[in-house]
């Protein structure tokens, strides 16, 4: 199975909020579309869906073209920020009805139910009502009825966004595993880039409508293709430089070392990561950040490097990668 989107666009009064994008997604990749508010990745789930019709542009499944197709015959598993939950029925007839639709036996029914329950450490609310469930449970059971279906493509749009910091640590590597091993192509949006970076095998970075760059996290992260990109991904952010010469370096907050001849700087506040700690600091350059380790002794006034070849150097009227 396969997902290829060719040049679609979509536009809204005029305005087009999706604009030429071509992305392909192979049997048992996880590709992440990741970007901030309003880029268009929810929009682009949806024209996948075929809950919107595009207004330029093709969309494959397995090489057979599905854009002018209904939803239904597009056999996709979607996972809604909204949940999209039947309210009178329980968390277990949530789950069961589109098994009971596809004639999957009770036995079966029952044993699959069971497992995802368990997986998804549901099963103390099999019998409730989602009125009787909190926002992050709903969610819980709107991805593990994706799950128990047999789609073409998974289509997840911030499956995890109601979910606290320590569930979502620990579904991550479940979730990966139960749908991978599954061999559908999966489409993921979210705006946490470390959920991304955790979960995708590439990631697509979309602005305003328009794909910036498509890689795997690495790539994204060692290589960016733009100021955008490098401003993006990566936390701490990078330490964007003053541009000279049409040029702007960057250099992330990782590379710069504490040395006893260098800039000189002011240390302006710090935060405490557990290994790590984050150093805000006033240079010549401007405000800076400098990543070390946490035991690492720090005075108000610190000199610091780095190695240039660690800089990462973009267009200062473009904005596009140099070297």
């Amino acid at each position: 199975m396969t997902l290829k989107i060719e040049k679609l666009s979509k536009a809204i009064n005029k305005k087009w909020i999706l604009s030429d994008l071509n992305i392909e997604v192979l049997q048992s990749e996880c590709l992440a579309i990741l970007g901030p508010s309003g880029c268009g990745k929810s929009s682009t789930l949806r024209l996948i869906a075929g809950l919107d019709k595009p207004t330029e542009g093709r969309i494959f499944i397995n090489s057979v073209d599905v854009t002018n197709i209904s939803p239904v015959q597009r056999k996709i598993g979607m996972v809604f920020q909204s949940y999209a939950l039947f309210p009178h029925l329980t968390v277990t007839n949530n789950l069961s009805i589109g098994l009971k639709v596809r004639g999957v036996s009770t036995k079966e029914q029952k044993n699959r139910i069971a497992n995802i329950l368990s997986v998804m450490q549901l099963e103390d609310l099999a019998d409730r009502f989602p009125s009787e469930l909190s926002g992050g449970q709903r969610q819980r059971v709107a991805l593990s009825r994706a799950l128990l279906r047999d789609p073409f493509v998974y289509l997840l749009d911030e499956p995890m966004s109601n979910l606290d910091a320590q569930l979502r640590e620990e579904l991550r590597p479940q979730i990966r595993n139960l749908i991978l091993k599954k061999q559908q192509p999966v489409l993921y949006v979210t705006h946490d880039q470390h959920e991304a970076m955790a979960i995708a095998d590439r990631i697509a970075v979309l602005k305003e409508g328009k794909l910036q760059q498509i890689g795997t996290p690495q790539e994204l992260y060692k290589k960016p293709k733009s100021i955008f990109v490098a401003g993006f991904i990566g936390r701490p952010q990078i330490n964007i430089l003053p541009a000279t010469s049409g040029v702007v370096r960057a250099i992330r907050p990782e590379h710069i070392n504490i040395v006893q001849e260098g800039i000189k700087c002011k240390l302006i506040d710090k935060e405490w990561l557990g290994l790590n700690q984050l150093l805000f600091l006033d240079s010549p350059l401007g405000k800076l950040k400098l990543l070390c380790g946490a035991n690492n002794e720090t005075f108000e006034d610190i000199e610091i490097s780095w190695d240039p070849i660690n800089e990462h150097q973009f267009n200062s009227y473009s904005g596009i990668r140099l070297t």
